[in-house]
């Protein structure tokens, strides 16, 4: 049996250190205490709990963990734990993970190390079962679970039954009539949430509803998250009533049905689970709120804990199932004949608008009755892949299939005023009612061509580097990464490091990595493998042309680019020509890839695919070297519309707070400045500030000009420039002489629109 001395010299410090950490007798630092109690977990010590209890005994703090200090339903509960404790002379310190897996770690260990009487802990992670067995069975630590009970684990645990509630609900429902109920719950992995879904299915099948016939939408229990699924799973599928597992929820489903033009409660009525009040005021308009007593079950949870702390090593762990009042009480629900058909948007004009096939496209779809419904104008969308815009618009601009409105990838800008194929909207963008201040800088000017205004910025972020936090952090891989590289493992800030950190992290090259590659690449299209080129070359002081305009493909810093693009390449999964972003994207959400450059357009999905994986945590930030691709897609006015003044009414509803707070809610970015500095959506969406922060490194994606020449499609340039790795990849050419044969190549380009010319000095 391991000792404390085993456990010092395992952790490099002394005994008194570890005793310190163990008693909470003496502070002790967080990166010592990290090694101490990896230690304890590694040879599986099991202090000398007799000691050990006759301190518990004469200690009276109750630690409590809780997810969010805004959980109104959560604060109900903890009033109850501290109202009951109290009364008994203990001192309850209450402290939030803010729904982070690492933080409420944190905060276990933290209250164990003060040597804690017991624990109420309503968790975030009731996944992670190891961690609980080896912190609090193994320390034989006092705990009462509530709310959601830990995976595989018998231990003390009291909450409501969500079951009986659900089938209640739900049956009610289908009594009076409804016959399309949708639940909408927090994560399944909640045991909770999973009784509620049980309870909901059942009572769909015992009233002969079939399970492939529910209408089931899981959230992350945020407003933000509620609005965001039902907007795109639920409202499409026009239910005649909800069943919400938390306020919360409620609260961003009644948005979503609002924005869809579902009223709440004449179109779509919702039930939620509430905490039982006599402020009948606080409770939301037209919603049936349930009446729990969250008070009596903090109470009761505090009451199981004191029973455990009179017998830590030999008590037998309870379950408290309580029930929801509202099973006993007659449900004020009306009957499914008295909801009223939403009207249809009534609309006098009507814009053509091609867009780009993006997700960002596809919730500008959803929000689009919306906009019809305040203003009168009717939107028709056509969908086309990036590859075949350009083409599409230089078909259709002045024929009887031509688009009023069409997006337009931001490096074409040039070649399109060129061109005439977008119009000048200066006066429009200057007028006093469209606030183009509202709107970063860097977007604005991607719209700007020679001190002028073709569109608005619809989508307007940058490339970041997503990575799993949660590996990153991980002590074991940790010292694992610094025996092997003698540095820390952090984000890398330089591509010499990311590679490093890539073959690390890469199964290949180290068989104990937890991951099979460490990063990805997409290439399967020029204008996605053009970035990936260009952000390493730019890293390393490479140009594709010189001042004059003439092209400087071979040179010393772009060879180092490209060799240390064909190391990355090592740590990736197959061919980058036959690997698209989606194939990135869902390589990293699946837990294939340790690291992912991408942009921030896809941060919501991936931060969602790792949710729902349940696979670890994400961290973000800047690219290395710092010197991201300025990316986006305007919105531009066909010169040849008669509808302008309609045009311009949508592009100000696109840039407004409102709207611009619904583009981030569903997909995690905007080009207007409000949502990132919003405190609720930077603690959703922390990527908002490093994507801030990118937009000073930001490089433009932009061909030679000099004034009366004519413009170079950006992508005949970059094509060229793909055609480099191509030569090297296929054709097994040398840097050297891939990098020499297309600098030819893009020679015999430039000359053909009038390059090289020198500039003016």
């Amino acid at each position: 049996m391991a000792t404390l001395k085993d456990i010092a010299k395992d952790a490099g410090v002394s005994i008194a250190t570890v005793s310190c950490c163990l008693s909470g007798s003496k502070p002790v630092k967080a990166e010592t205490r990290m090694r101490i109690m990896d230690s304890i977990e590694k040879l599986k010590y099991i202090p000398n709990w007799s000691a050990r209890n006759l301190k518990s005994y004469n200690s009276n703090l109750i630690g409590v963990v809780l997810t969010d200090i805004d959980n109104l339903y959560h604060s109900e509960i903890f009033k109850g734990i501290s109202a009951y404790l109290q009364n008994r002379n203990f001192t309850v310190s209450v402290a939030f993970s803010n729904n982070s897996p690492d933080v409420e770690c944190q905060k276990i260990e933290d209250f164990i190390s003060q040597n804690a009487a017991g624990l109420i802990i309503i968790s975030c992670q009731p996944q992670n079962t190891d961690f609980f067995r080896s912190r609090l069975l193994n320390y034989q630590i006092p705990t009462v679970f509530v709310e959601r009970s830990p995976e595989n684990l018998f231990a003390n645990y009291a909450g409501f039954d969500n079951y009986q509630t659900a089938f209640y609900l739900t049956g009610q429902l289908l009594k009076k009539g409804y016959h399309k109920p949708a639940l909408i719950c927090g994560p399944t992995h909640f045991s909770s949430e999973n009784d509620s879904i049980r309870g909901y299915l059942d009572a769909l099948f015992e009233n002969g509803i079939k399970e492939e016939d529910s209408l089931i939408c899981s959230t992350n229990m945020s407003k933000e998250d509620a609005f965001k699924s039902v907007l795109t799973t639920i409202c499409t599928q026009t239910p005649d009533s909800v069943i919400a597992t938390s306020e919360n929820i409620a609260l961003g489903a009644i948005e979503a049905f609002n924005t869809y033009g579902l009223s709440v409660p004449d179109s779509v009525q919702i039930i939620t689970y509430s905490e039982e009040s006599w402020n009948k005021a606080s409770r939301i308009s037209g919603v049936i709120h349930t009446e729990r007593t969250a008070f009596l079950l903090g109470q009761s949870a505090a009451e199981l804990l004191l029973q455990n702390i009179k017998s830590p090593a030999l008590f037998e762990p309870k379950s408290i199932s309580m029930e929801d009042p509202v099973i006993h009480t007659h449900l004020p629900l009306p009957d499914r004949d008295c909801l009223i058909a939403p009207s249809p948007a009534v609309h006098s004009k009507k814009l053509k608008v091609l867009m780009v096939d993006l997700a960002t496209s596809r919730s500008i779809l959803l929000l689009s009755d919306y906009f019809t419904r305040k203003t009168g104008i009717a939107l028709e969308f056509d969908f086309y892949p990036q590859n075949q815009m350009l083409d599409r618009i230089s078909q259709t601009i002045d024929t009887d299939a031509a688009y009023d409105i069409h997006m337009f990838d931001i490096p074409w800008l040039n070649f399109m005023v060129q061109n005439t194929f977008v119009s000048d909207i200066s006066d429009f963008i200057n007028s006093p009612g469209f606030h183009k201040e509202s709107i970063f800088r860097e977007n604005m000017d991607n719209c700007k061509y020679e001190g002028r205004y073709y569109g608005i910025p619809i989508i307007g972020g940058s490339q970041i580097m997503f990575y799993r936090k949660d590996l990153f952090e991980n002590r074991q891989i940790v010292k694992s990464f610094q025996n092997q590289y003698q540095i820390s493992l952090r984000p890398p800030k330089t591509w010499k490091e990311f590679n490093g950190t890539a073959r690390f992290f890469s199964r290949d090259f180290n068989p104990d990595s937890p991951t099979e590659y460490g990063t990805s690449f997409a290439g399967i299209t020029d204008e996605e493998l053009a970035p990936e080129i260009l952000i390493r070359l730019w890293a390393y002081g490479g140009m594709l042309w010189d001042a004059y305009n003439r092209p400087k493909l071979y040179s010393p810093e772009n060879v180092h680019a490209i060799e240390s693009i064909l190391e990355t390449l090592q740590y990736t999964k197959g061919n980058p020509f036959h690997t698209s972003i989606a194939d990135t994207v869902a390589d990293f959400s699946s837990g294939k890839t340790a690291m992912l450059i991408t942009y921030t357009e896809y941060a919501a999905q991936i931060t969602s695919g790792i949710q729902n994986n349940i696979i670890g945590r994400i961290g973000y930030e800047i690219l290395p070297g710092k010197c991201p691709a300025s990316v986006g897609w305007n919105m531009g006015l066909n010169p040849f519309t008669k509808n302008t003044e309609a045009a311009f009414a949508y592009f100000d509803w696109l840039t407004q707070h409102d709207t611009s707070y619904y583009m981030t809610i569903l997909d995690g970015q905007s080009p207007v400045i409000a949502p990132y500095h919003s405190q609720e959506l930077l603690k959703l969406y922390p990527w908002l500030g490093i994507t801030e922060r990118s937009f000073s490194y930001t490089h433009k994606r932009t061909g030679p000009y000099k004034n009366n020449t004519l413009i170079i499609p950006q992508n005949k340039i970059e094509a060229i420039l793909c055609n480099v790795l191509h030569q090297i990849l296929d054709d097994g050419l040398s840097i050297e002489d891939a990098l020499k044969k297309n600098e030819e190549n893009m020679t015999r380009l430039f000359r053909s629109y009038g390059y090289p010319k020198p500039l003016c000095r």
